[in-house]
């Protein structure tokens, strides 16, 4: 007997219709794919700080030709 809860309602998922498991269904994927989405993002934007720190560090490092 799974419940879930929405807008502070409470449903017991098991007196629900097979279309309504799907809807829940759907926003269980959505959920699950907008969280690796998310991580997805917050990896790329840690690698581009990191590229961004490498790359200062090394204009630093190297003497001009001026």
């Amino acid at each position: 007997m799974a419940k879930i809860t929405i807008d502070e309602l409470e449903y017991d998922t098991d007196n629900m219709t097979d279309d309504q498991k799907e809807i829940i269904s759907v926003l269980n994927r959505g959920s699950n794919s907008l969280g690796l989405l998310n991580h997805v993002v917050q990896c790329v934007n840690a690698i581009q700080q990191i590229k961004v720190t490498e790359l200062k560090k090394s204009l630093e490092d190297d003497p001009k030709d001026d």
